[in-house]
């Protein structure tokens, strides 16, 4: 994939987004996805926008201000992907748990990045419930 090699030959920045898909057409319970980079996270009590480490591993949604410290997880069960123009931000886009009642918002740089963040997502999200066909993967 164009993203994969475009990872391995950037060096480290904080801009960088790598997006890593395996997937069989015969097995659809092997796929694999990662996704990692920088983005925008709404903060929940003062919803000033901060930076934050994201990290996407299968079914998992880690963030935090580092790589490192990236443990903190969004829940993708049955949440719910859109995009939104909360606070008049392009490229956002939000991530509401079903089980959770609190709503993430994210910004990406770009809408290519944005896009990228969301279908992987979305994809992980279906990965996430095998042989449950109620999770397609739909972004409003």
């Amino acid at each position: 994939m164009e993203a994969t090699k475009m990872a391995e030959s950037e060096p480290s920045s904080s801009r960088t987004n790598s997006l890593n898909t395996s997937s069989s057409h015969n097995d659809e319970n092997h796929t694999h996805v990662e996704l990692k980079g920088y983005l925008w996270k709404r903060t929940k009590l003062s919803r000033k926008w901060k930076k934050q480490w994201f990290l996407l591993r299968n079914s998992d949604l880690f963030y935090g201000n580092t790589p490192e410290t990236a443990v903190k997880t969004i829940p993708l069960s049955n949440a719910e992907i859109s995009e939104t123009d909360i606070d008049k931000k392009d490229h956002a886009f939000r991530i509401k748990p079903k089980d959770n009642g609190r709503t993430f918002y994210i910004q990406a740089q770009n809408e290519n990045i944005q896009n990228d963040w969301m279908q992987a997502i979305c994809f992980a999200k279906a990965a996430g419930h095998q042989g449950d066909i109620s999770q397609a993967c739909t972004i409003q």
